[in-house]
Formats: structure tokens, C-alpha cells, sequence
């Protein structure tokens, strides 16, 4: 009997103590998610999705405000060109912006260098052409380019202008006039372009 008063004599003074805790928290969490910031972050494609995310103000002056995936996309891929020992790996950020300028798939100008020369490592000498740009059937040469930043940055422009423009808007469609004789082999070209392009993200 003992026993029952004093738990009883404990228990209540216990009780009310932690009421009283769970209280003062639940109110600092509110008042935390009141200075909450709203943060956009930029998808691939370039539009911009507010999403809320509870930070207080001196945490969002810390993180910023704005997380911008293009970021991601280049390390993706830096680390595909890597994987690869490619001599491409130092531009996958003009990769990124020349696609971005363009409004194409940032991975469709690697995909297709990874069809034509391996990423660029087995090309006509000092092209800078790892997209077998004018490079017929039989020939040894082809285009030639100034530098990596002049021929991603032709190609780039060349696939939206040449091909996207037109309503050449599928990789079959692509390959039936970049590739030609890859039609009669199953479309080999665009089946190539399109697991490395998919393979990158």
C-alpha cells in the first residue's frame, strides 16, 4: 500500500512536468516555421519548382536559397568522361551550357560522341570531331574544329537546328539521316545513342 502512494506521489508531479516540456517545444517548433524559407530548384529542363522547406533565416543565409541542378548534371557528367578516359572530361560544364542554349538533352551531344569515336579518343588527327561530323563511309577526314569548346559548340547547335527544328524529334529519326546505313542494321545508330544516353542519368 505503501508502494501505491508514493508512485502515485511521483507519477503525477512526473506527468505534469513532461506536459509541460512537450508544450514549450511543440511552441519553439512553431515559431521556427514561421522564418521557414521557400526554395526553387531548377530541374534539368530549366523550369522552376518552388518547394517549402522548413530553415530558419539564419540557416537559408548559411545554405542560400536557390539549388540549381545544373550542377549535378555536370558532375554526372564528369564522372561518365572519367569513367571513360575521355578527352572531353574538362568540358562537361560547355556541354551543359551549350545544351541549355540550345533547348536539347544535355546528354544526346555526349551520347553521340560516345557512338562515333569512343568520347573522343579515336578521331581524324587534331579534328577535335568526335561526332564523325563529314566523315563519309571510306574517308579517313572529316570536319575540323579549333578547339573541344568550337566543336561542342557546333554540334550542339547543329543537332537543334539540323534535326530538332525540323521535327526530327526521335533518335530513329536522327539516325535515319545522321546514320543512314544503321536503319538497315535495326537503327544500330540510335539503339547506340540512345543506352549511352540513358546510361549517363
Amino acid at each position: 500500500m505503501l508502494r501505491k502512494i508514493i508512485f502515485t506521489l511521483i507519477w503525477f508531479p512526473s506527468a505534469l512536468i513532461l506536459i509541460y516540456v512537450n508544450l514549450y517545444l511543440l511552441n519553439s517548433i512553431s515559431t521556427d516555421t514561421s522564418n521557414s524559407a521557400d526554395v526553387s530548384i531548377v530541374s534539368p529542363l530549366g523550369d522552376i519548382t518552388p518547394y517549402h522547406v522548413a530553415a530558419s533565416t539564419s540557416t537559408s543565409q548559411v545554405l542560400g536559397t536557390q539549388i540549381n541542378s545544373a550542377d549535378a548534371r555536370i558532375l554526372l557528367l564528369e564522372q561518365f568522361l572519367r569513367e571513360h578516359n575521355s578527352p572531353l572530361t574538362p568540358y562537361a560544364s560547355t556541354f551543359v551550357e551549350e545544351a541549355d542554349r540550345n533547348n536539347i538533352d544535355f546528354r544526346l551531344v555526349v551520347a553521340i560522341a560516345m557512338c562515333e569515336s569512343n568520347l573522343g579518343k579515336h578521331i581524324p588527327k587534331d579534328s577535335y570531331n568526335a561526332w564523325g561530323i563529314a566523315v563519309y563511309t571510306g574517308q579517313n577526314s572529316g570536319a575540323n574544329f579549333a578547339n573541344w569548346e568550337q566543336a561542342i559548340s557546333w554540334v550542339s547547335r547543329y543537332m537543334k537546328e539540323r534535326y530538332l527544328d525540323r521535327g526530327h524529334d526521335t533518335l530513329r529519326k536522327i539516325g535515319a539521316i545522321y546514320a543512314p546505313p544503321s536503319v538497315n542494321t535495326g537503327h544500330s545508330w540510335s539503339r547506340c545513342v540512345e543506352e549511352f544516353q540513358t546510361g549517363i542519368f
